[in-house]
C-alpha cells in the first residue's frame, strides 16, 4: 500500500484498519470495533466496518456517512482543510482528533497498540496544521489519489480574475495548436498540472495553485536567442525572471507566476517562441479574447 493516503479532513486511510485494503490484507475489525468503543464511545459491529475512503468525488461506501467535512471540502474544490481560508472551522472541529484532548476528556489511558491502530490514523489537526504552514499562501493540488478535472481545477484556483487568465491561456493554446494535452501528477513536490506536448517535447506546463498559477517553460539555447526578438512584448518582471534563471548546458527552466494581464500577454509570446501557431491569423498578434 502507498505510504500515505490523506483524507479531506487529514485522516490517513493507509493507517486505518477500516480501510478496504487493510481489511483485505489483515482483517482486524473485531479489535477495531472494541477499541473504537473504548476510546470514542461508539460501537460499530465488526462485520459492518468497511470503508472505501472519502477522497473520491463519487459516493463510495464510507464509515462516516454524516461527516460534514468531506462535502464542504469538495464543494470548495479543495483537497483538504489546510487549503481553506476558514480553517479551523466548526465542521473541522466536529471531526478533529488530538490525542491529549481525547485522553483528558475521556479520562482513559491507552496502550501503544491502541494509539497506533485507533488514534494515530485520525490525529488530523497536527497534519492539517503542518500542511497549512508549509503550503501557504499558494498551495497546490498535491494529493496523487485525487485526480482533478478542468472544472475542479478552476474551483481550486477560486479567484475569478485568475480563472479568467487560466482559461484564456488554455484557449489560446487549444485554438492555435494541435498539441497533446494531459492532466498529470508531477510528483509530491509539484502536484497536478496541465501539460502540452508536441511529439515527446514538452511545450508548456501549467500548475494550478490556490488563487494563482505557475507556468514552466523550458527554453533551449536557440529559443533563448529568439526571446530577444520579442522582448518588447514581454513585461519587465518576466524579462527579469528569464535573465535571472540559471542556464544549464541544454538551456533554462523558467518558472513564472501569474501577476496581471501583462503576464498573460507575455506567456502568449513565449509560447510562440516555443512553437509558431498553426493558426496563421494568430502568428503576429497578442491574444486578447
Amino acid at each position: 500500500m502507498p505510504k500515505e493516503i490523506l483524507t479531506r479532513c487529514g485522516y490517513r486511510c493507509d493507517l486505518c484498519l477500516a480501510y478496504k485494503d487493510n481489511i483485505e490484507t489483515n482483517d482486524q475489525r473485531e479489535f477495531l470495533s472494541d477499541t473504537w468503543h473504548k476510546i470514542y464511545g461508539f460501537r460499530i459491529p465488526a462485520q459492518e466496518i468497511y470503508c472505501k475512503g472519502c477522497i473520491s468525488y463519487d459516493n463510495p461506501k464510507l464509515i462516516d456517512n454524516k461527516c460534514p467535512v468531506r462535502p464542504c471540502v469538495i464543494e470548495k474544490g479543495l483537497e483538504n482543510c489546510s487549503q481553506c481560508d476558514e480553517y479551523p472551522c466548526d465542521k473541522f472541529n466536529q471531526r478533529k482528533v488530538v490525542c491529549e484532548d481525547l485522553l483528558k476528556s475521556k479520562k482513559i489511558s491507552i496502550s501503544k497498540k491502541d494509539y497506533s491502530k485507533c488514534v494515530k490514523p485520525y490525529e488530523n489537526k497536527l497534519r492539517i496544521d503542518d500542511l497549512k504552514k508549509n503550503n501557504q499562501p499558494f498551495s497546490r493540488l498535491l494529493n496523487p489519489f485525487i485526480v482533478p478535472n478542468d472544472n475542479q481545477i478552476l474551483k481550486f484556483i477560486e479567484r475569478d480574475d485568475i480563472k479568467t487568465a487560466w482559461k484564456k491561456m488554455l484557449k489560446f493554446i487549444d485554438n492555435s495548436y494541435s498539441f497533446e494535452r494531459k492532466i498529470f501528477f508531477g510528483g509530491k513536490k509539484y502536484g497536478w498540472a496541465v501539460q502540452y506536448k508536441r511529439s515527446k517535447k514538452t511545450i508548456i506546463t501549467l500548475f494550478p495553485e490556490r488563487k494563482r498559477f505557475t507556468v514552466l517553460l523550458i527554453f533551449g539555447k536557440s529559443e533563448l536567442k529568439k526571446i530577444t526578438e520579442v522582448k518588447k512584448w514581454l513585461s519587465p518582471s518576466v524579462i527579469k525572471k528569464i535573465n535571472n534563471t540559471k542556464q544549464y548546458h541544454d538551456g533554462k527552466w523558467v518558472w513564472l507566476q501569474y501577476e496581471d494581464n501583462s503576464f498573460l500577454d507575455s506567456m502568449i509570446e513565449l509560447i510562440k517562441v516555443k512553437r509558431k501557431p498553426e493558426n496563421k491569423q494568430l502568428k503576429n498578434q497578442i491574444y486578447k479574447n
